[in-house]
Order: C-alpha cells, then structure tokens, then sequence
C-alpha cells in the first residue's frame, strides 16, 4: 500500500513539474515577444525622431533663409522706394515747354519788326505770356512751374531782305536788331540764324521734335509751322493720343491742307504773327498796268539776291541781248553824249516798294532786237565809260534753286563755246526752255566780271554793277546796297550812273 501511495504520489509530482516548465517558457515567450515588440517600439520611435530631428533642422534652415531673405528684401524694397522717389523727384524737376517756329514762313507782325530791338523783346515777351496763358487754361497736367523753351530758326539775312523790299523794314539792320532784342528777350528763347537754304532751317526744327516728342521733361510742343506742308510727312508718325495730347500747332498764316486734315488742336496768336505772307511788287510789271504781287513762300527758300528797283520804262524789260536801233548811239570812237534825259532819283527799295506803278516814261522803251535780223549787239556805257548792265527781272527762287542743282555749264548754255566740251565737269546735255535760260543768265550776273565795267566782251555773261537795292545810309566809295561788306560786288560797282550816253555796236 505504501509502494502504491509513492507511486502515485512521484506522478502527481512529475505532471505538476511538467506543467510548471511549460508555464514558464510560455511566460517567456510571452516576454520575449513583449521585448521584440519594445525594441521595434523604441526602434521606431528613434526613427520618428531622427526624422523628425531632420526636419526640424531643414525648417530651422528654411526659417533663417526666409529670414535672411526677407531683410534683404525689406532692404532692397527700401533702395527701389528710394531710387523710384528719386527717379520720380528728377521726372518732374525742371519741367519745360518747347515752342518750335520756322521763322521763314511764320513772320512776326510788321509793328513789332519796326520797332527793331523793343519789338524783338515785347515779341519774346508777348509771347511767353501766350502760351502760359494757354497751358494753365486747357493743361492741367503741366506743372505750374514749367519754364518756356522757344526756338526760331530762320535764314534771318535772306528774311532781312525779303522784309526790306515788301517795305517791312527799312533796312536790314532793322530787323537784325529785332532778332537780338528777341533772342535778349526771354532767357530760354533763341532766334537761330541756318543760313541760306530750303531745307535747313526744317532739318533742325524736325529733329528738335523728334529730341523732345519722347522727352518726359517735356511737357508740351507748341508747332509753328502753318505755312508748310512739308512738316505733314514728320507729323503723321505722331499721331498716337499721348502724341496728340503733347503736340498743338501753332497758326499764322492759314495752315496748309495737309496739315489741317492732322487731328492735332491749333492755336492762333494773332497778335504775334501775320496771318498773311509777304507780297512784292513785280519788277516786270509795265507802265499803266496795275501792280502785280508775286508770293515768296518762305519756307521753299528765301532770296539772296533781288531785281533793281522799278525806275522808268527803259529798264523795266528782261535782261537784253540787244539794242533798240530807236536808242540814241553813237560810234564806237565817239565821246558826244546823247540828248537822253536825266538818270531817275534812287529811292530806298522800301519805299519803291511802297510807291504807286511808275507813270509812262517819256524814253522810248528798250525793246531787244533779233542779231539776226539787224546783224547787231551793243554795250551800253555812261559818260564814265562805264558799262551799264540792264536790271534783272524777277525772279522766282524755287525755279532758281532748281537751275543751280543741275550744275549747267554757264559758258556753253550762254556762249555756246565750251573750251571743254565733253570733258567738262558740267552739264551740257540739258534742255532748257526760255525761262530756264533766263535764270541760268540771273544766276550768272549775281557774280561779277573780272574784268568790271570796262569790259568789251559782247558776249559777257557777267555782272558789272550791283543791282541790289542801297542801303537807307549810304557811304560814296563804299559797297553801299543792303549786302553791306558781303556783297559780291567791290565798291567800285556800287552808285553806278545809269544814264545810257554811249552806244556801242557791233556787226
């Protein structure tokens, strides 16, 4: 019984330890399970923080780089504010007016041109206080402190004449004064002097525009250049409403066709400007007829030189080739004077200019006769011995322009005898009508013979006395016409008597 009880007693005991042993692995591979589970735990939780560590970092980075870049933005936002109120400060400091003229064409009024250096400073004046007047009435984006910027170019000694012989001025120096008082008159204005010349005084008025059409200092452009299409073809580039805005024509005379049909605004000032051109009488106009007027268009070219003042009938002809067999002649040896009447009294060319048509002349008219018919040419001297050029005709300054661009040879067209022949250096292949050969023959007696009024050449084509009009004071022994010490001409053919005693004639 004994054995039995520790028999069964040595099994309970084993089944119980089995059961503990199987407790205990289970225990622990419960634990270990726990464990693999932590160390993945705490495995991710490092690397959660190593990547949360790198972010941090590369926000902390980005946060100083946005920093850094803001300031330098502030700083630089702070140097833009700075340069666009200076930029700003310099657009709208020294704000101007440009006032742009062609004085060949718009012509001051005659009062003020008469009253010389003062009609030149009430002009400047009068007409600053014009366009002030105009830009603070219909202008309000001009500031009120801009300043007036005025340019005139002109040919002034070619416009000094044209306004001596109309009867404007009396004398050149007239108006010569006039432009200095203008030019004193104001500080910003300018009375330019191009020279002789169609198309320089447009050349710089032109690319004045153009320098100040986009200049944002320039406010305002006021145009006068009414009397001249020409300024049509620079003007239609600008017809853009920031253009049309800045940009006013000023009106003397009526404006041109093509420039009224521009839709830029015009202003006139008549109190400044002849609303009229400048008319002279013409120098072929006969005795009883009444006086025509002949229009110089300033703009196309002024004159340098000018016809002989209408005197009596004898010279009121074209330039001659020959006699008239009714003219009282002597032999060529003879001394005896003729029975003509005494030389016309010289008048100042304003005053001739003013004057009514000349009665009928009781010296017979001078009439050309044909070498042909009569087989004849003559020289006409004074009782000096003097030869006597017959005055030049009108002449109108386009058709003379054109006779000098086509640099004709003068000796061929006019003797017919070029030593050169197709070796020469100028023209001889033209044709030309009558009236061409009549300018080419002006242009040719504006230069004088070398030889002077001693000179037996019938077939001179020279001059050899000065036809352009004297001065108002008049100096003997002295170039006494309007050109002064610039003419062409010395004193010795200047006061020329004109009294025809001699006739010489040659079959």
């Amino acid at each position: 019984m004994s054995a039995g009880l520790f028999q069964n007693g040595s099994e309970a005991a084993g089944t119980a330890a089995s059961n503990t042993t199987d407790d205990l692995w289970a225990k622990y591979g419960l634990i270990t399970e726990h464990d693999n589970e932590r160390t993945l735990f705490v495995q991710e939780l490092l690397m959660r923080y190593d990547y949360l560590t790198e972010q941090w970092l590369k926000a902390t980075t980005q946060i100083q780089q946005d920093k850094a870049k803001y300031a330098a933005t502030k700083q630089r936002e702070q140097e833009l504010s700075d340069k666009v109120k200076a930029l700003t400060d310099c657009l709208n400091r020294d704000p101007f007016i440009l006032v742009l003229i062609d004085g060949d064409g718009m012509i001051f009024n005659d009062d003020l041109i008469r009253a010389g250096k003062s009609g030149g400073r009430d002009a400047a004046q009068i007409l600053q206080k014009a366009i002030l007047h105009d830009v603070q009435r219909d202008e309000f984006t001009v500031p009120r402190d801009a300043r007036i910027v005025c340019r005139v170019y002109a040919n002034v000694r070619g416009l000094a004449e044209v306004l001596v012989r109309t009867g404007v001025a009396e004398e050149i120096s007239v108006f010569d004064h006039f432009v200095r008082g203008f030019t004193r008159g104001e500080a910003l204005f300018d009375f330019v002097d191009v020279g002789p010349g169609k198309d320089r005084a447009d050349q710089k008025i032109i690319e004045t525009f153009k320098l100040c059409a986009d200049n944002v200092h320039c406010r305002q452009i006021y145009f006068g250049c009414s009397h001249d299409n020409g300024y049509a073809r620079t003007l239609e580039r600008y017809l853009d409403p920031v253009y049309l805005k800045k940009v006013h024509l000023l009106e003397g005379v009526p404006l041109e066709k093509e420039l009224l049909e521009l839709p830029f605004k015009s202003k006139k000032l008549p109190s400044i400007f002849r609303e009229t051109k400048l008319s002279v009488w013409s120098a072929q106009q006969q005795p009883g007829y009444a006086p025509v007027t002949k229009q110089y268009d300033m703009y196309s070219g002024l004159p340098t030189q000018f016809p002989a003042p209408p005197q009596s009938g004898f010279w009121n002809n074209p330039l001659p080739t020959h006699a008239d067999t009714k003219l009282p002649r002597t032999s060529s040896s003879s001394t005896t004077a003729s029975d003509a009447a005494p030389a016309p009294k010289l008048m100042s060319w304003a005053a001739t200019a003013a004057a009514p048509p000349p009665m009928n002349p009781e010296t017979p008219a001078y009439r050309p006769i044909s070498r042909g018919a009569a087989g004849a040419a003559t020289i006409l001297r004074n009782r000096h011995g003097q030869r006597i050029d017959p005055p030049l005709a009108t002449f109108d300054r386009n058709e003379i322009d054109y006779i000098k661009k086509l640099k004709l040879c003068n000796i061929h067209y006019l003797r017919n005898e070029c030593f050169y022949q197709d070796k020469c250096s100028n023209r001889h292949d033209v044709a030309l009508t009558p009236a061409d050969l009549g300018n080419l023959r002006w242009i040719t007696r504006m230069q004088p013979c070398k030889i002077g009024p001693a000179c037996n050449d019938i077939k001179c084509i020279y001059g050899h006395r000065c036809q352009v009009p004297d001065a108002k004071t008049v100096i003997k022994g002295t170039k006494t016409c309007i050109y002064g010490p610039y003419c062409k001409f010395g004193p010795e053919l200047h006061n020329i008597d004109c009294h025809v005693v001699k006739t010489l004639v040659l079959y």
